[in-house]
């Protein structure tokens, strides 16, 4: 069985045939798979993230300095003239403007890394599982998905922390059956099963009024129809 991803050393190992059947991705080898969409590169994400990070810390520490400056600046122009309460305004309103400017700052990298490790990664991972059909299960595995000291991390089905992996959550995904319609190599055949059964639609219906699995099944029989239902949200 080949695998999907090799290191250098496991694709070195391969013989001249089985070696075209891969194609570098980064600092991985990846099978190609017809049908399968291109996986994004992330190899450079780490080094993104970090930059961001750096930058986030870097205003951090602006907005410490200039809180440190305001009140020092105040104080001696206190001791001055004397009066207090009308520096103390001045300086106060200033001090909120700068610090206002400052959180934006932080608020930008902050949404710049949840992109990069969250967006990103379950983009990758959802087009991974489901190809075509990535769409579908994306906002599932992005609400599994959390920013924690610059990493991604993987929480549970609640929400909570978890010792999971990026790979566990694949194996997760694979292996639940409410997602085997879309999920490549897992759809469901023959007649009878549960991927055969119509699903109800129409009459005004709404997001809410479908279980898990009978939007999935909507999914499948009728695209413009989920596309109508998914508005409702």
């Amino acid at each position: 069985m080949f695998k999907f991803l090799l290191t250098k050393e496991e694709f070195d190992a391969l013989t001249d045939e089985q070696k075209s059947m891969y194609k570098e991705q980064g600092d991985k080898y990846q099978l190609q798979i017809e049908g399968l969409p291109e996986i994004p590169d992330v190899s450079g994400l780490q080094k993104k993230v970090d930059e961001l990070l750096s930058e986030k810390k870097t205003e951090q520490e602006k907005r410490r300095q200039a809180e440190e400056a305001a009140k020092k600046a105040a104080d001696e122009q206190a001791r001055k003239t004397g009066d207090i309460e009308a520096l103390e305004r001045s300086w106060s309103e200033k001090l909120t403007a700068r610090e206002k400017e400052l959180l934006t700052q932080l608020e930008e990298k902050d949404v710049n890394l949840r992109t990069l490790l969250v967006d990103n990664v379950a983009q990758s991972l959802a087009a991974k599982l489901a190809g075509d059909s990535a769409a579908l299960l994306l906002p599932h595995i992005k609400s599994r998905l959390i920013v924690e000291d610059g990493k991604t991390r993987v929480v549970d089905s609640e929400s909570k922390p978890s010792a999971l992996t990026i790979d566990d959550l694949e194996k997760e995904f694979r292996s639940n059956k409410l997602f085997a319609p879309v999920v490549i190599g897992s759809k469901a055949t023959g007649t009878g099963g549960e991927g055969q059964r119509h699903v109800a639609r129409g009459g005004g219906k709404t997001w809410r009024d479908y279980t898990e699995a009978e939007r999935i099944r909507l999914f499948e029989e009728d695209p413009e129809e989920f596309k109508r239902l998914a508005k409702t949200q």
